[in-house]
């Protein structure tokens, strides 16, 4: 059964671009399948590995707390989170039998960064993409690219997040073909899709985009050769993007404006421009409060939390937006704990092979590090439980097991 349902794989990509249904429905069913599979066929030894053991305790834990939360609707939550593990599960074990796997699901990788980066920029320069959804704007000065996505602003999160696995599939193609011409047209889309995301104007996405692009420029062999050109190239293109769109520029700016360490100045009549806080603030003023109130939660329930998804219940918000902040407050400090250390352990397994040097399975590994790394790291961010971003931080894991399978 295997053999036909595990190509369900090969629609991630498109699926993702669609929504949060479809790629869940995907996970459910892989995850199903091949749990069946999993007793049918004894295949426990894919489970036995540090990843599945983390994630069973982390997985024990979160559900710990929807056990003595006030409201059992976490259990919703917590319960089917276990999706998660068994689909990075079978990523791995699809990965490591079936040879194809992994070009065919980068093929459609790179296909959906191709559709997403034309029809990205038809968006951009006619104010319509070709479903005629228009360019979404913050105000009459500045604009911003959704794609598919329509009003959502999910275009720079999903490029960003899946870059990483764009880049591991160049590489596995060019090794595999042998035809290092590719790497031309794989560069030229790297830097279309870099451009992109500035154009979405998501700033965490931003962010993450940069360090990628920092790492192949300063650490890769295969990738933006030659590497003067392409890094001109970007420049010259993000300067004149910046010259004729100085909305653009100030919006970057205001991630310094917001936390303070930058000051915007005063309007004619004496208010702060943008109407900023005036203060020091961790990431901007929402940020920082979201933040403050999540540590206030956690103060009154430190042992498990408030139970998953019950932080709209408190009125602060809808959620923390801050990972590290949601698992603390709604899920408590032993579940936080096992969060931390994973964020500390992949922080110096990244470090490590920055200052090592790379051949191509290393650069992988690379890659694969620094995209799991950047899904823990507390910067602003969605929902944790949110299946549409579970869904891209465990694939990354799947090809990890895969790459350091012993």
């Amino acid at each position: 059964m295997i053999l036909h349902y595990h190509k369900l794989i090969y629609l991630l990509p498109f699926a993702l671009i669609s929504g949060p249904f479809l790629p869940d429905l995907i996970v459910v069913l892989c995850s199903g399948f091949f749990l069946i599979e999993t007793f049918k066929h004894k295949l426990f030894n894919y489970y036995k590995n540090n990843f599945f053991k983390i994630f069973l305790l982390f997985f024990f834990v979160i559900n710990l707390s929807s056990f003595f939360s006030n409201d059992v609707e976490s259990f919703k939550y917590t319960i089917g989170y276990i999706r998660y593990g068994i689909f990075t599960i079978f990523l791995f074990y699809v990965l490591k039998n079936f040879e194809e796997a992994k070009f065919y699901f980068g093929y459609s990788l790179i296909l959906a960064f191709v559709i997403l980066t034309i029809d990205g920029f038809i968006q951009f320069f006619t104010g319509k993409n070709v479903f005629f959804f228009e360019l979404q704007k913050y105000n009459a000065e500045l604009s911003y690219v959704t794609s598919f996505f329509d009003d959502e602003k999910k275009l720079g999160s999903f490029l960003s997040k899946m870059f990483p696995l764009l880049l591991i599939s160049f590489l596995l193609i060019i090794q595999k073909l042998k035809k290092f011409q590719f790497t031309y047209f794989f560069s030229v889309l790297m830097v279309l899709s870099f451009i992109l995301i500035f154009l979405s104007t998501e700033r965490v996405a931003i962010f993450i985009i940069c360090t990628f692009m920092m790492i192949v420029f300063l650490k890769s062999s295969f990738l933006l050769k030659p590497k003067i050109f392409f890094f001109t190239a970007t420049s010259i293109i993000l300067i004149l993007l910046f010259y004729y769109y100085p909305s653009l520029w100030g919006k970057m700016k205001s991630v310094l404006y917001s936390t303070g360490i930058l000051f915007p100045g005063y309007t004619d009549d004496g208010k702060v421009l943008g109407e900023y806080e005036i203060g020091k603030f961790i990431y901007s003023k929402f940020h920082h409060d979201q933040i403050l109130g999540s540590l206030k939660v956690f103060f009154n329930n430190p042992f498990f939390g408030i139970g998953a998804k019950n932080f709209k219940n408190t009125l602060i918000g809808w959620h923390p937006h801050n990972y590290h902040a949601q698992v603390l407050s709604e899920t408590g400090i032993f579940s936080y704990l096992i969060l931390f250390f994973t964020f500390f352990y992949f922080l110096i397994k990244v470090v490590k092979k920055i200052f090592q040097s790379l051949n191509l399975k290393s650069e992988i590994d690379l890659y694969l590090l620094t995209s799991i790394l950047l899904s823990l790291t507390p910067i602003p961010s969605g929902d944790f439980f949110n299946n549409w971003v579970n869904i891209m931080i465990y694939i990354p894991i799947g090809y990890y097991l895969y790459f350091n399978a012993k």
